[in-house]
Order: C-alpha cells, then structure tokens, then sequence
C-alpha cells in the first residue's frame, strides 16, 4: 500500500514538471517580418532617387509601375517597390501635379540631348561605349574608408581639403541633385549608360541640377569644411566597388 502511495506521487510530480517546460522553439510561431512595399512619391523625388533608395534598378521599377519613360512622377503618388505588391489607389487630385519645364541640356563628348514635345523632359543619352573610358576619382584625396558590403559600406569615403570640387567621374546626365536621401546629405547621382550609375554625397553646395549633362572635367559640387565625399558606383540597381571602375 506504501508502495503503490509513493509511487502515485511521484508520477504525480513528474507530470507537473513536465506541463511547466514551454514548448519547443519550431512550435512557436514566428514574428511577421517588417517590409516596406510601396513608397509615396514626395516634392522633389525623381524615379532614379527612389530606386536607389530600394537598391533597385530603375528600369525595374519603372517596370513594375508600369511607367515610360521619361519616367515622369507626381507628388504624393503612390509606387510599388516590389513586384508582387500593389500600390493602393489614392486620390491626386488634391495634390499639386508635378511641372516639368524644358530644361536646355548643352552637348558634351557627344551626349545627344532629345526633347520629348509631349512632356517636355529631356531624354539624354550618355556615350554607348562609357564602361570602356577611363573613369576619374571624383575629387583629389584618399580614401579613408572603402567599399565593404559585409560591414553595410556599399561605397567609399574620400577626404579631401575643404571646400574641394568634386567631379563626375564620366561623363553622364544628373537625374537627381538635392537631399532627399537621408543619411547621404546633399547628394548628385548621374546616369553614365542604361545599367551604371554613380552618387556623390555630403556636398556643401550642388553646382549642377537634374537633367544636366556632364563631363569628367565639370565640377558638379562644391565640399565643406570637412572635404569628406561619400562616393557610390551601381551596376543595374546593385552597389559594386568603385575600385573596379576608377583608373
């Protein structure tokens, strides 16, 4: 009886210990994972801007809004950044639309600069053969820190002396020029062909605005006090290391 007694009580025992461990981590379920899928278009913000703001070629996400070129945008419109996302409908009437004005885009190294009547954007062509000139460091310095994807550098940092001027390092239309972008300060992105594309960040004053074409001996900007540059090259939406393209 003493027996069959102690042996009920610590069976008794062992299921309450059990019932207490929590259950086993594959069982639990997982957090939702944070995304951001679609993007409202504000003052100021050009495709190619938003597209590097994703890390997205422009093309594609020209593509995925269904959107032609010149790539013309409005305040306040809503995009998809991913393809299986859908941008919700919103109401554009209340929101200024966006003036595109002629913008008078000069020759340079034979840049071939078409007006579209229609929307009165210039559509500039760099040269085809752009991956095949020697490209120019953007501004007389070193190199303090380099291109390291695996520490989330997805470009370089010069240092220069104060109040350097940074050049392209080809020759290419500006698509965006302003400060939109946050952690990049005052920043240029030019557009060397259909797949490359470069960025100078942290400027104290712009000399260039979208449109513009420029070449390697056109100061685009003007460094503070600092002379620190923040330099990007990417090759279809994606950061590569400039080391690759400057001779």
């Amino acid at each position: 009886m003493r027996l069959l007694l102690f042996t009920l009580i610590i069976g008794s025992i062992s299921l309450q210990g059990c019932s207490s461990y929590p259950a086993p981590v594959v069982s639990r379920q997982q957090p939702s994972s944070t995304r951001i899928d679609i993007h409202r278009v504000e003052s100021g913000e050009t495709l190619y801007a938003i597209a590097w703001r994703y890390d997205l070629a422009v093309g594609k996400l020209a593509e995925i809004n269904q959107l032609q070129k010149p790539y013309v945008i409005s305040p306040g419109q809503i995009l998809s950044i991913r393809p299986d996302s859908k941008a919700p409908s919103v109401k554009l009437a209340a929101v200024a639309p966006k003036v595109e004005k002629p913008i008078s885009a000069p020759r340079v190294n034979n840049a071939v600069a078409k007006v579209e009547a229609k929307s009165k954007t210039v559509i500039a062509r760099p040269p085809s053969n752009v991956e095949a000139l020697p490209w120019q460091a953007p501004v007389e310095g070193k190199i303090v820190e380099d291109y390291n994807p695996q520490q989330l550098r997805k470009g370089m940092t010069f240092k220069a002396a104060g109040g350097s001027a940074v050049r392209p390092v080809a020759t290419g239309i500006v698509v965006y020029a302003g400060d939109g972008l946050r952690d990049y300060g005052k920043l240029i992105i030019v557009k060397h062909s259909e797949k490359l594309l470069s960025a100078y960040g942290h400027s104290q004053t712009l000399l260039v605005k979208e449109g513009d074409s420029v070449d390697h001996k056109q100061p685009i900007s003007k460094l503070g006090a600092e002379g620190r540059l923040y330099f990007e090259i990417r090759k279809d939406g994606e950061p590569v290391n400039p080391e690759d393209y400057l001779k």
